[in-house]
């Protein structure tokens, strides 16, 4: 923060006649200062940015006076008045926050060097001036002073801003993720923090909780971090989706979600819908496990989520169905186990056949075993979703 103490760091004049000379044209400047700050705007406001921006007269000729009689403190090693302290940080937040960019604020706080010190040499007497114009270092340390700490405000306030931002983006989001997606003002606010299109399909994506980590490094190896959000201890990726013609996968996944332990709902058809989503994604996490890693989509979760939410139906429906096993020994009773739930994800017997390594008459003979027992065809579509409600009642996650 700029003090007293301040011009200690500017080199001290060479002699009794340079400080005399330079301190009679620091006092001579700071009585024309009006003049100098208005010389200096009119080389500012050549600059573009300034003209769009929303950096008003008033504010740039306070900043002016205020920033040359600075330096010309700084220059005539004067005291540094309260009022001064810290301007240079304020003028680097304040420009910030007005959306001035950074470069053009650097352009025109050099340009002070200029300004100031050819207001200075108008006002050095012809016989000091070969010796005077050996100071302008101490204008030039004095410019560099203030603008390493305009600088230094403006990053300061940008990473204020960018926190805010943040914060302010995570609040939105959890509060969206909480809702039923209805509230259209709440929408609108979250799409706008989030920069995002409400139209837009959008991915939702949960990380298994042995994997947080791992999730996390691969969402920040593909880049894809649009917003990695926790909530609830839950690690969750929302992505908006491109439009379908770039040539994204019809369920709307990223090859490079396949080895990461989580699992994806179906893409939701706009942000209204990602509340849903996320609340179908937590709800079938518990398929992905270490023994089942990878990405999980619904195709491997209804079945455990349906049995859990049929409750007592489904204990019920499994003791219809499966229960006449009870009468066969273990070792029967698990081959044929083993044999319908191979035969019900594929579908195919010879392909059943060589997932247990046995002949495709071995199948036949233990489906047919399979439906005498329980009366349940499993070639039969409609007994075939029965029995496959009932194994997922009776063996959970494919226990």
């Amino acid at each position: 923060m700029p003090s007293e103490a301040s011009a200690d760091a500017l080199p001290a004049p060479r002699g009794p006649a340079a400080r005399s000379v330079v301190s009679e044209v620091v006092a001579d400047c700071l009585t024309d200062i009006d003049r100098i700050a208005h010389e200096y705007l009119l080389e500012v406001r050549k600059i573009d940015d300034y003209a769009g921006s929303l950096v008003v007269d008033q504010d740039l000729e306070e900043t002016a006076v205020a920033s040359m009689e600075l330096l010309l403190r700084l220059v005539g090693n004067l005291p540094i008045p309260s009022r001064l302290a810290g301007i240079s940080e304020a003028l680097g937040h304040r420009r910030a926050q007005q959306g001035l960019p950074l470069e053009s604020l650097l352009r025109a706080v050099r340009m002070d060097f200029r300004v100031l010190w050819t207001a200075m040499l108008e006002k050095v007497p012809a016989e000091f001036l070969p010796n005077f114009t050996k100071d302008a270092v101490r204008v030039w340390e004095a410019v560099e002073y203030h603008t390493i700490r305009v600088h230094a405000g403006y990053l300061n306030e940008l990473a204020t801003m960018a926190q805010e931002k943040e914060t302010r983006r995570a609040f939105l989001l959890s509060r969206l993720l909480t809702s039923d997606g209805k509230d259209p003002h709440l929408l609108g606010q979250a799409a706008r923090a989030l920069g995002v299109k409400a139209e837009s399909n959008f991915i939702v994506a949960v990380a298994a909780g042995h994997a947080q980590e791992a999730f996390r490094a691969g969402v920040l190896r593909a880049g894809a971090e649009q917003f990695l959000h926790e909530r609830d201890g839950a690690l969750i990726l929302i992505l908006e989706d491109v439009p379908a013609r770039t040539g994204r996968q019809p369920e709307g996944t990223r090859p490079w979600l396949a080895p990461l332990d989580c699992f994806v709902a179906p893409p939701a058809q706009s942000l209204a819908e990602v509340p849903r989503m996320l609340r179908i994604a937590v709800e079938s996490l518990p398929v992905v496990t270490s023994d089942r890693p990878g990405r999980h989509t619904l195709r491997d979760a209804w079945g455990p989520v349906a049995a859990t939410r049929l409750g007592e139906y489904g204990t019920v429906l499994a003791d219809a169905v499966l229960g006449p096993l009870a009468v066969i020994s273990a070792h029967e009773r698990d081959r044929l186990t083993e044999t319908i739930q191979a035969y019900l994800h594929s579908g195919s017997v010879s392909e059943t056949a060589a997932e247990l390594y046995c002949h495709r008459n071995t199948v036949l003979n233990r489906l047919a075993r399979f439906e005498q027992l329980t009366g349940f065809d499993p070639a039969n579509p409609q007994d075939a979703a029965t029995v496959i409600a009932a194994l997922h009642v009776r063996f959970p996650l494919g226990e």
